[in-house]
């Protein structure tokens, strides 16, 4: 099932593991800029560019038991990758925390349905397009559909998004009609990211949250290489806010639509870094 592969300070087996990094090479939904699959790869070899001592949580990360489990085997068809992703979720150990490396976004769902069924879970998505529709592409499996999925979900009590500043009509209807609590970009700007993430979880109201983190929340000036890139995103500053915040209670996390093709390796860097901060802030608790 799994291809070794390895992300820095990730030397631990996986019955010892605090931390579980999964590779989820999956684009076959991709609609502009394709390459995703190529993803996981680039940010495991940008992760050794940091430096394994993390000062400011006093942590080193080369203390810290972190397993790889490599890339998965997801296919082409959307059909199987989001069964097989859900395969995954049922063979790592409840004890460790998951960091999925996409891929694209609709590796989220089957994770977020995976992960609530050890209790309702609330899903915070970072990500620039409101991703609420019902098909796209002929599938419903589309990376344009995935928080419309992750909404359907058993178990999915509460879930918000920040960073949106893209959708069709009938997307923003939906929410509308639906009460699901988004946050502009616009409004990170205007009112700053501990306003917004204060007011997205109090809406969200629950203990266990899955962070999933589309790159294209960020703006491209800061991270170029992603499927659908939409300027006047969140700042670099912004994620690592919301990663400050919401790690310690976070059950997993994701970080997906990272495009190697299109990088100057900046992108893959930054990344890698949010995923290891979230490793350090999380066992940092």
């Amino acid at each position: 099932m799994f291809q070794r592969c390895g992300f820095a300070d990730a030397d631990a087996d996986l019955q010892d593991a605090a931390y579980v990094v999964v590779g989820l090479p999956f684009d076959g939904t991709a609609s502009f800029r394709s390459g995703s699959r190529e993803g996981p790869d680039a940010i495991r070899l940008a992760s050794f560019n940091f430096e394994s001592y993390d000062f400011n949580y006093d942590l080193d990360l080369s203390d810290i038991a972190i397993c790889d489990l490599g890339n998965m085997d997801l296919g082409a068809d959307p059909v199987y990758a989001e069964e097989t992703i859900k395969e995954c979720i049922a063979f790592l150990p409840d004890r460790a925390v998951p960091i999925f490396l996409g891929g694209e976004h609709s590796i989220a769902p089957p994770i977020a349905e995976g992960l609530a069924e050890t209790g309702s879970l609330g899903v915070l998505v970072l990500d620039a397009h409101l991703d609420l529709r019902e098909s796209f592409g002929n599938t419903r499996y589309s990376h344009a559909c995935a928080s419309r999925r992750i909404l359907e979900k058993k178990g999915i009590g509460a879930y918000a998004s920040i960073g949106i500043r893209s959708g069709s009509k009938e997307e923003f209807s939906f929410a509308k009609e639906g009460g699901i609590p988004y946050y502009t970009s616009r409004e990170v700007h205007e009112r700053g990211i501990d306003d917004v993430l204060e007011r997205a979880i109090k809406k969200m109201n629950c203990e266990r949250i899955y962070l999933s983190i589309d790159l294209d929340a960020i703006d491209p000036a800061f991270a170029p290489a992603v499927g659908n890139p939409e300027p006047f995103g969140l700042s670099t500053w912004d994620v690592s806010r919301v990663i400050e915040r919401v790690a310690p209670r976070a059950v997993g996390l994701d970080i997906n639509e990272l495009t190697p093709a299109y990088d100057h390796g900046q992108t893959a860097l930054l990344a890698a870094r949010l995923a290891r901060q979230f490793i350090a802030r999380k066992a940092k608790g």
